[in-house]
């Protein structure tokens, strides 16, 4: 493993801890990525639908517009993280690096958001392609914004504390409030859908699409505030003693040190593998729900809403896992629920499966990504380790390649989807989730064992006598 993301025996012997973090701390920075998630929730869920359906866009179109999309946000993440790990933006700079970052994404989010999800204001009788610029336009400024909020507030786990435990802990929360966002989105979704007395959507449901923006922005817009007053940027350096005893700051690699590691990339690819099985169950169930298995309007927003209810209740015990387990073992777990899942879904269409078992898959779909994305994430901490000076450029990293491939991904599947193939979106579903789950699983086996073990083990290593590490690098 890389020398910045572990210590020696003498320098974790001598490593000063910080105090722990508070439960108000903890919870604040939980909601510190509620808006964020409302919009990802509204964005990959029902952008498709909301451009296919209502906006009366062709497949391609739709892909477009999510690949200019994931883009803009692949180019601002590391651009993003490498700014906010050296400074902060000099008209909010009272605000610290990491909080006026935020402050500048949310402003940005809350101002674009409208705008994608409604009638091409003053331009609705132009051309499609200049109408797919008007868009276009906002989603980049959306993006940018997003981009900002989600860089600095993962960046942030590795600012708030040292301890591997905690790390874990802190992201187990932040994703239990990405699942308690998606729920929120899916209930506003189902009960302003059951608005709808339509079999399907058309160009005169964009009010409702609407609705459900307004309630998304308020509830974020709060949740935001609520972070700031909670959350205190801190700007703790690990600390080390040297043999005369002063404390000696470990100062952060170069970025062409990071460059030059195999293992960045190597944790890259569990994560690209991850993000690309949650985004496209996160877009495409929908639609596959809608489109090949021909179900009312209603259960568009039922579906997803349990699924992500799954991914809740998974959530809370994937930290415990990864504690016990492993990160390796845990990982596993969840990739073999979301593997069972997408495999069932090509061999079963009956009216039985529609009714009730297709609740069932959902659960599976749900709780396989909610258990690697956790995992996943506290991997890139582990990794980072103490090196909290690098850790947003790390991330902006990690969320160049998950975006990318996820747009490339998504693009792909909509240019070549044909207009009256039912079961298109099933076998695309399936076979991309298969291929990610498997690919992320067999990569995640061929990590370091000092980067997956259980933290029990750590803590229990730790106790009996010296170790080489400390369960702050995990």
């Amino acid at each position: 493993m890389c020398m910045n993301a572990k210590m020696t025996q003498k320098e974790g012997e001598k490593a000063k801890m910080p105090p722990p973090l508070s439960r108000v701390t903890v919870i604040g920075y939980g909601m510190g990525h509620l808006l964020n998630d409302l919009c990802s929730a509204l964005w990959f869920t029902y952008s498709l639908i909301f451009y296919s359906l209502v906006i009366g866009f062709s497949s391609v179109f739709t892909g477009v517009i999510m690949l200019i999309g994931q883009i803009a946000d692949a180019l601002a993440t590391p651009a993003i993280g490498i700014w906010s790990d050296r400074s902060s933006l000099i008209c909010l700079s009272a605000l610290g690096k990491r909080k006026s970052w935020y402050a500048l994404g949310t402003l940005l989010v809350l101002i674009s958001m409208p705008f994608i999800y409604s009638p091409c204001i003053g331009f609705e009788n132009n051309s499609v392609y200049f109408q797919l610029l008007y868009y276009s336009f906002f989603v980049v400024i959306f993006q940018f914004g997003w981009a900002a909020v989600q860089t600095v507030h993962l960046a942030l786990v590795t600012d708030l504390t040292f301890i591997s435990s905690e790390r874990t802990n802190l992201l187990s929360l932040r994703n239990t409030f990405t699942v308690i966002s998606n729920i929120a989105v899916y209930i506003m979704a189902f009960i302003v859908l059951r608005i709808n007395s339509n079999s399907t959507l058309n160009k005169n449901d964009v009010g409702l699409f609407q609705i459900v923006v307004a309630a998304v922005l308020a509830l974020g817009g709060i949740s935001s505030f609520i972070f700031f007053f909670t959350v205190k940027e801190t700007n703790h350096e690990p600390l080390i003693e040297d043999d005369e005893r002063n404390q000696v700051a470990i100062e952060p690699q170069s970025h062409g040190y990071w460059l030059k590691k195999w293992l960045l990339y190597h944790v890259a690819a569990v994560y690209m593998g991850t993000r690309i099985y949650c985004n496209v169950i996160q877009s495409f169930v929908p639609i596959y729900l809608h489109e090949s298995l021909k179900l009312d309007p209603y259960i568009i927003a039922l579906g997803p809403l349990v699924m992500y209810i799954s991914s809740f209740v998974f959530s809370l015990m994937s930290g415990v896992m990864n504690m016990y387990l492993g990160k390796k073992i845990t990982f596993t777990v969840g990739a073999l629920l979301g593997l069972s899942a997408s495999i069932w879904i090509v061999f079963d269409s009956s009216d039985f499966f529609k009714t009730y078992l297709i609740y069932f898959i959902t659960v599976l779909l749900g709780g396989g990504s909610s258990i690697m994305l956790v995992t996943v994430l506290a991997i890139v901490s582990d990794l980072i380790g103490s090196d909290t000076g690098n850790s947003a450029f790390i991330y902006g990293l990690m969320s160049f390649v998950d975006k990318l491939s996820c747009g490339i991904v998504i693009m792909l599947i909509q240019t070549f989807a044909p207009g009256n193939n039912t079961v298109y979106y099933t076998y695309t579903l399936a076979l991309t989730c298969t291929i990610a789950c498997i690919f992320a699983g067999i990569m995640t086996w061929f990590l370091p064992s000092a980067l997956v073990k259980p933290q029990v083990f750590e803590q229990k290593t730790e106790n009996d006598g010296p170790s080489t590490t400390t369960e702050r690098t995990a």
